[in-house]
């Protein structure tokens, strides 16, 4: 017989949201560990004693977890899934007949919450990971990637100069009073000093560089030009996880034109500092070699800390003998070229901290290697970093198994997160202007990686008891039944 389906609205329904929603609900689940309370005394400094209530923070950065959960980063999009969703409506704490929050509200609260109130929610997520045993805190594994930013190259403007004429004319003369006092009248030396380039003009080469550019509609974006990525206005931002259960550590967000190397030290502070205060300490570190540097190897070594970072391969463009085929001798402070001359200390680099060396020129005119080592110069130098012992026992460092072992960490664990991040909770790009706002987006959403981890182990821990219920259950049934099975044999013996 065919059945057909009548649907009559009732006007009383005998129904609760908590059977609506089945136990194994994420957000169910979500909701038994994750206590937000502590947000209230956080915030409350944000709020006035009169007026009418506002959104409930904690609803607020709950609506925040559920969007990046769902992959939404629209307000107004958040709230109409929310509103027909019984697992969301649980989870934020409204019932079947309330109204949700207005969309404008969470753009508003979310400008009020300052940075430092989304990393207390990161650190309240780390902390239940730690406590279940997710956290090792040994090696930690550090990688960046840049992330679109909410502008396009048509917004670019030049930048506007620090000083105005006027303000550059009376400060080069208050430099210049004393020197010029009794040589020449005030009205001259100003006159002399109106002639003079008051704003530094782009070369051609730098037209479009971040140095005399910058975004009319977000100031804080920068212009990358990378192969394999397309060129446009970006982010960067850093993860610091680690590799017991992929849990990060550490998330920040800085100008895409820094470099690597730069925030390398600061990364590591941040996640060490959180580490701390869980009682962990950080014994080794891998990155990739975007991060190497001479400056960033002491520092860790004074701080006794193993790094598996590969290091930058420099070779002589010159001509066909590189640089390392070249002998250093440390006593004497010279190199032996592969034709056995010297090459001794010719100037310090000071701003890339390293020390030139070069040959006679005698003993390259008449070399037999010359077109190969020095082709178009007069003679060969060769240029080392102050920090070549630290390189030397980086070297070292990287040939052992412990070394391929990290190396293996760093590409699973960091590039794997960023890929999920990318594809499941919105990184490929950030809708929001600033990098105060960037890096709120981002605690965010290595807060949902991190909630992620600690469900699937929950639920597998659950799992695991369960099977070891069901095996001590089956060996006492099993036993029961050899000893009833030996007892029925004694008595008919």
């Amino acid at each position: 017989m065919l059945g057909k389906k009548k649907f009559e609205p009732k006007l009383m329904y005998n129904i609760t949201l908590d059977e609506l929603v089945p136990e194994d609900n994420i957000y169910k689940q979500i909701d038994k560990f994750l206590d937000l309370r502590f947000v209230y005394k956080e915030c409350e400094n944000l709020y006035g004693k009169t007026g009418k209530p506002s959104i409930d923070p904690v609803v607020f950065f709950k609506l925040e977890l559920y969007g990046y959960f769902e992959n939404i980063i629209s307000d107004r999009e958040i709230i109409r899934r929310a509103n027909d969703s019984l697992a969301a409506r649980y989870f934020i704490g409204y019932d079947i007949d309330e109204s949700l929050p207005c969309h404008s509200t969470i753009s508003r609260k979310r400008a009020l919450m300052s940075k430092e109130n989304f990393e207390k929610i990161f650190y309240k997520i780390l902390e239940l990971c730690y406590n279940s045993g997710l956290i090792d805190g040994k090696h930690q594994s550090i990688d960046s990637t840049l992330v679109k930013a909410n502008a396009s190259l048509e917004s670019l403007r030049p930048k506007e100069p620090e000083l105005t004429v006027i303000e550059y004319i009376d400060r080069k003369y208050q430099e210049n009073k004393e020197e010029v006092e009794g040589q020449k009248s005030e009205e001259k030396q100003k006159a002399e000093i109106r002639t003079e380039k008051t704003v530094e003009k782009p070369s051609k080469k730098s037209r479009r560089s971040n140095q005399h550019y910058q975004s009319k509609t977000d100031p804080d974006s920068r212009m990358v030009n990378k192969p394999g990525k397309p060129s446009g206005l970006y982010y960067k931002t850093h993860y610091c996880s680690d590799s017991k259960s992929r849990i990060i550590t550490d998330v920040l967000t800085t100008y895409a034109d820094r470099g690597d190397t730069e925030d390398l030290l600061e990364v590591y502070l941040r996640a060490e500092k959180r580490l701390k205060k869980l009682g962990l300490s950080i014994e080794e570190i891998s990155a990739d070699k975007g991060y190497c540097s001479g400056k960033n190897l002491r520092e860790f070594e004074q701080r006794e800390i193993k790094t598996f970072i590969p290091s930058q391969q420099y070779v002589n463009t010159n001509g066909k003998i590189n640089n390392r085929e070249f002998r250093y001798e440390e006593e004497k402070d010279i190199f032996i070229c592969p034709n056995q001359k010297e090459l001794r200390f010719y100037t310090y680099q000071k701003k890339k901290q390293r020390n030139r060396y070069k040959a006679k020129e005698e003993d390259c005119s008449g070399c037999r290697l010359k077109q190969l080592c020095c082709p178009k110069g007069k003679s060969r130098s060769v240029s080392q970093t102050i920090y070549y012992k630290e390189y030397e026992r980086l070297e070292r460092r990287l040939k052992t198994p412990e070394a391929r072992h990290a190396s293996v960490i760093r590409k699973t664990v960091s590039e794997g997160l960023f890929a999920e991040a990318k594809m499941y909770h919105r990184l490929r790009k950030f809708m929001t202007r600033g990098i105060d706002k960037a890096q709120k987006r981002s605690y965010m959403i290595a807060s949902v990686q991190n909630l992620k981890r600690l469900i699937r182990y929950i639920k597998g821990k659950a799992i695991r008891v369960v099977q070891k219920v069901e095996n001590i259950l089956t060996n006492i049934f099993f036993c029961k039944i050899f000893e009833l099975g030996q007892t029925n044999i004694k008595v008919k013996t």
